[in-house]
Parts: structure tokens; sequence; C-alpha cells
């Protein structure tokens, strides 16, 4: 799967027996491959997008897109036929096999207090999705990645191990216990090429003023397929979407630079600080200043 196409990319580390994490990142190239039509029995891979996105393109030309801060579960890639990854991308890939990890999944979820983690469930509840969901934005994965902020790099890959082993729980758990990733649609290889264009446009131009009719023209799309259509790929309405994006990318620019706080929002498009502020505080529960203090 994306283990092996990774394979002598990225940095990998042993975790645990039977788990393995690389680092990956694209910083100018982005990348268009087949996938090797390899599969290992009772084998997960769960990918951490911190930045960028990443994919995946079925055999009848529907697609699934992990965009950042959000979180995709493969188990078979039988029904797939191409990945795509767009630079600039920083990805944290968890490949777990579950029998040569059996002891340490238990070990994991006895500290879990005691937690059955049903792997053979775990791949039923895959198969019924094709192999492959996309987790987030969510509660869950928004705190996963808030946490995952505020680690040194060396200890992130074991967050991520421990995070990988709580989502496959809950995909084991009864059902009407966890949510359900939003399908894939159907949608024909051409509108998906413009939405995802229009996407990129979007992420690369977050200080603009982005609304659903230029956002519909850049697609070639009329506002109500461009809304129907961007709801359907990437799981948000347009707008949600977009307001996480600006959050995240508002979040990056308060950990990394020292810009204040009008000069974040204005970077982010927002003219007024007090909305910015409002906005942020929903997304992180913290206002700007608190979450620069606290990283």
């Amino acid at each position: 799967m994306l283990s092996e196409f990774l394979a002598d990319q990225g940095s990998w580390t042993q975790v645990m027996p039977g788990v393995q994490t690389c680092l990956f990142a694209l910083k100018k190239q982005s990348f268009h491959c087949p996938l090797p039509l390899h599969l290992n029995s009772m084998h997960f891979e769960v990918l951490f997008c911190l930045e960028g996105s990443v994919s995946l393109t079925r055999q009848d030309g529907s697609a699934l897109t992990a965009g950042a801060r959000q979180i995709l579960l493969l188990s078979d890639i039988s029904g797939l036929a191409w990945a795509r990854a767009d630079a600039p991308l920083e990805v944290l890939l968890v490949a777990v096999d579950a029998y040569g990890a059996r002891e340490s999944l238990q070990a994991i979820c006895k500290l879990l207090g005691d937690l059955t983690l049903d792997t053979g469930q775990v791949g039923r509840q895959m198969a019924s999705r094709g192999g492959c969901a996309v987790e987030g934005p969510s509660d869950w994965s928004r705190a996963v990645f808030a946490q995952l902020d505020r680690l040194p790099q060396s200890e992130q890959a074991r967050w991520c191990v421990w995070k990988s082993v709580e989502l496959l729980y809950l995909l084991s758990a009864p059902k009407g216990q966890t949510e359900e990733p939003s399908p894939a649609p159907a949608l024909d290889r051409e509108a998906l090429r413009r939405l995802d264009q229009t996407r990129q446009y979007m992420e690369n131009h977050l200080e603009q003023p982005l609304t659903i009719q230029s956002m519909s023209r850049h697609a070639c799309l009329s506002a109500t397929t461009f809304k129907e259509s961007f709801r359907r790929l990437y799981g948000l309405p347009v707008h949600t979407w977009l307001r996480q994006r600006r959050m995240e990318q508002a979040a990056k620019l308060l950990r990394t630079c020292d810009l204040s706080l009008e000069a974040v929002a204005q970077a982010v498009g927002y003219q007024s600080v007090s909305h910015f502020a409002s906005a942020f505080r929903r997304q992180y529960g913290l206002t700007p200043g608190q979450y620069r203090k606290n990283v």
C-alpha cells in the first residue's frame, strides 16, 4: 500500500513489533502514480495529513481526498487505481501489521482500560467502505492534531501510533457509537480535476475574499453543483471547510512567526481582528493570544 510506495523515502521508525511509522514530506514536486497491487491480510495504514493533501482515485473514477488535519485509513487497495499527493505535503504514516503487532496492540488496549480491539470487525467495517476512509474534521481529529502540534517531533510518531489504535478501536465499537466517514462521490474525472484545482486555489489564496460565486466559476460549475459536489467530496460545506483551513493556517502562523494578531488575521482573509479571534476560539477553544502563549 502507501508504505510500499514510501519504502525508500522519508524517515522510518520501528515503534514496536509490527508497527512502523514514516515521516514524509514533499516540498516542491507533487506525485501522481499507480498504486502497487500488493495486499497484506490484516494490514492497516493510518496517514495523518499535517499539510497538503493526498487523493486516491478508485477504478470507477471516483476519488477520496484527505486534506490537512484529516486522517486517511487504508486496509485494502484492490479497488484503487491511483494516488496523488500535492506539494507542499507533510504526512506521518503509521503502518500496522495486525498479526505481528498483536501483543503490542493488546498492551496498548490494556493501558486504555482493558479495551477489546476486534481487528476482524475493523476489517469488516473497512471492507464496507471499500478499504479506505477519511476521518475528520471532527472533535476527535481536531483534538488529535491540536495535541500533535504541541509535541516535539521525536514524540509525534508514538502519539500517532497511540491515536491509530484508538481509531481502530472506534471502528470496531458497536454500531452507532462511531461517526461514519462520508463516502466518496461518483463524479467524473474532469469534475474531480476541476474541484481539486479549485480546492488547491483556495488553500493557496486564503487571504483573499473567496466566495461561492467566484469559486464555482473557477470550477466551471453552477453554484449549486459546486456546493453539493464539494461537500460530497471533502465532507464539509465550502464555508465550513474554508473557515477551518483559515484557522489551521492562522494557528501555524501563530506557532512559527512573530506577526501581530492583525497581520495574522489579514493573512487568512479577516479584516477584523475581533471576527478572526471569535472564529479562532470556536475552533481551538482559545483566543489567538492564549494559543500563542501555550505553544
